[in-house]
């Protein structure tokens, strides 16, 4: 006899061996021993959740010897032939290979006919949302008012392409993914009755990567068994799915909250020699790192259905970032997940994510650990600084932009003490009818007590500020945060004075991105070279007004003609009529007198021809 796949052999024949479906096959059971039988249901739901055995279930309950009955008996020749797929009158069929109009034509035609064997005929139709636009309207009748011995089933996993008109005559039954915990007791069972050997590491396992479906838990099990030796381990199931495992995944974690790049960059080829796919190691590090953010949150992960992992690991592991943190790294393995899809080089797009991890820098915006992290910590953003106080700073600036333009258009002299970029924009442009522009200020996001348009005091430079500074930037370059030294590269150190750096930078934009992402990285590293609070204030070069206008070229004199003009005396009346209607056209058209036209050039006074090369 041929080999029974273990998802056939274990199949479910009774409600009661519904796995995770307590609510469906209670409900199915309560209608069959009411004798409120629908005439169409539908059964949406994951994958491998139990939609196709609880249609032949409810077939083999409603054409058993001893029924309807809720508790089919499996043993008489209707039961016997419904479950091996040769009963008359139970019909299955695959609407993604029978889609079209002529089959639901063809369905139709047989409906009318009587069972052959049972009470009643039963047609299971899978995946039904496959149909044609044509044949869900050519069904339409068929469903409303099937005959009373037709019963259909229609399955599918996707519900919301099935159209309204179609469930809306159907009893609709939603199956849902079936828990870790739940597969597991089942597999558990089935290996029991098999007389097979598992561990509970090893069931669990093969649950969690089934993802709800136990029709999947099975195939991996039946694989399991075969590669196994009498036992199914830990390890055969982890090298039979190619999994990394836990011990890889916990000293990947230790590096990167350690910022070992080398150790993280050994794991990665390590991996890869042993033949690990790159978006399994991606996938699993997500996982424990979600482990890790729903045990900071929760405080456990009782029931979850997370990477299986001890308690004491996450608890250890779970202090080496902020939760805000794990949140941040999470959106970058996702976005690496993205990117595997379409990169030419796949390792290299992995290493990058994880140098990025291990460094603490996404996009320029750096993030701390936890109390074992030598990295510095995000500052946590005041409630002030939220959408609200973005838009109070966008007024300021707009109210501000307003009140020095109508400075600017007054004809008295700006202060004494206006800055440079002040009294530029000030000064009256070589327009009087023009108003030139106000300064615009660059908004400080973390506090606002300190503003990018606050002009540098005008002190003198000494050589100490200047070898401070470039210790600035020399500290960013030896963190390899080069999108911050290229954006400091570009400014102008004006000095310290009063607690505060100032930089000066050729446009207003510069400023304005310096002053939203570099700020905090800027300020930190101040404050420890000097010992003390650092603020940074940045501010545009002032633009010199534009130069005046060149003044228009003066038209040219007409040039004298070679002949003098002299009036015409032209005679009307005596031109024949034709001749003084057009001179007369000509006179309103062009206006002016009639002259006597220049005399003809002679031959001695003509341009001599130009030469022929």
């Amino acid at each position: 006899m041929a080999y029974i796949a273990l998802y056939r052999k274990w199949r479910p024949h009774t409600f009661r061996d519904l796995v995770g479906q307590d609510h469906i096959s209670r409900t199915l059971s309560q209608a069959i021993t009411s004798g409120r039988i629908g005439h169409a249901y539908l059964f949406s739901g994951p994958r491998g959740t139990g939609k196709t055995s609880t249609a032949k279930i409810l077939a083999m309950a409603l054409n058993c010897k001893e029924g309807p009955t809720p508790d089919p008996c499996g043993k008489c020749e209707s039961c016997q032939r419904i479950m091996d797929g040769s009963a008359m009158d139970v019909f299955e069929i695959d609407a993604a290979s029978n889609r079209g109009i002529d089959e639901i034509r063809g369905l139709r035609e047989t409906v009318k006919f009587a069972p052959a064997e049972g009470r009643y005929k039963v047609y299971i139709i899978d995946e039904v949302h496959m149909l044609t636009a044509e044949a869900f309207n050519a069904l339409l009748k068929t469903l409303e008012e099937p005959p009373a011995h037709v019963v259909f089933i229609l399955a599918t996993t996707e519900a919301h392409k099935v159209p309204p008109t179609i469930q809306s005559r159907c009893q609709r039954f939603d199956f849902r993914r079936i828990t870790a915990s739940e597969i597991q007791g089942r597999l558990r069972y089935i290996c029991d009755e098999m007389k097979t050997e598992a561990d509970d590491k090893a069931l669990e396992l093969i649950a969690l990567q089934a993802d709800g479906g136990l029709r999947d838990a099975l195939s991996i099990l039946d694989q399991c068994i075969s590669l196994s030796d009498g036992r199914v381990t830990e390890a055969q199931v982890q090298e039979m799915l190619g999994l990394v495992g836990h011990s890889w995944i916990y000293r990947m974690t230790e590096a990167l909250a350690a910022g070992k790049a080398q150790d993280v960059l050994n794991l990665v080829a390590e991996l890869l020699r042993d033949g690990k796919d790159l978006r399994q190691i991606v996938a699993e590090l997500e996982l424990h790192l979600r482990s890790l953010m729903i045990y900071q949150a929760a405080g456990t992960v009782e029931g979850l259905d997370l990477y299986a992992e001890p308690e004491d690991v996450l608890k250890k592991q779970s202090a080496f970032w902020k939760d805000e943190t794990i949140m941040q790294m999470l959106a970058r393995l996702h976005e690496t997940t993205q990117e595997l899809r379409w990169s030419p080089q796949p390792r290299i797009t992995v290493e990058i994510a994880l140098l990025a991890l291990c460094r603490g820098e996404l996009g320029g915006v750096a993030f701390g650990g936890g109390a074992s992290s030598a990295k510095p910590a995000v500052p946590e953003r005041d409630a002030a600084n939220g959408p609200v106080a973005d838009a109070r700073f966008s007024q300021l600036e707009a109210k501000i932009a307003q009140l020095a333009a109508q400075l600017a258009a007054r004809p008295a002299a700006p202060p004494a003490g206006a800055s440079t970029s002040a009294a530029a924009a000030s000064a009256p442009s070589s327009n009087a009818s023009s108003v030139p522009a106000a300064p615009k200020i660059a908004p400080s996001m973390p506090r606002p007590a300190s503003s990018a348009g606050t002009p540098a005091p005008n002190v003198a430079i000494s050589e100490d500020d200047q070898l401070l500074w470039q210790k600035v930037v020399q500290t960013f370059r030896d963190q390899s945060r080069m999108s911050t030294v290229a954006c400091l590269q570009q400014a102008a150190f004006s000095g310290f004075s009063g607690g505060r750096c100032y930089l000066t930078f050729p446009t207003d934009m510069l400023a304005q991105l310096t002053m939203r992402i570099y700020r905090t990285q800027v300020e930190q590293v101040l404050a420890g070279l000097f010992g003390h609070e650092m603020q940074l204030v940045c501010t545009a070069a002032a633009v010199p007004p534009p130069p005046p206008a060149p003044p228009k070229p003066a038209k040219p004199e007409k040039p004298p003609l070679p002949y003098e003009e002299h009036p015409a005396d032209v005679d009307m009346d005596a031109l024949p009529p034709e001749q003084q209607k057009n001179l007369q056209n000509a006179i309103d058209i062009l206006g002016g007198d009639i002259i006597e036209p220049p005399p003809p050039i002679s031959d001695a006074d003509a341009p001599p021809p130009p030469e022929e090369e």
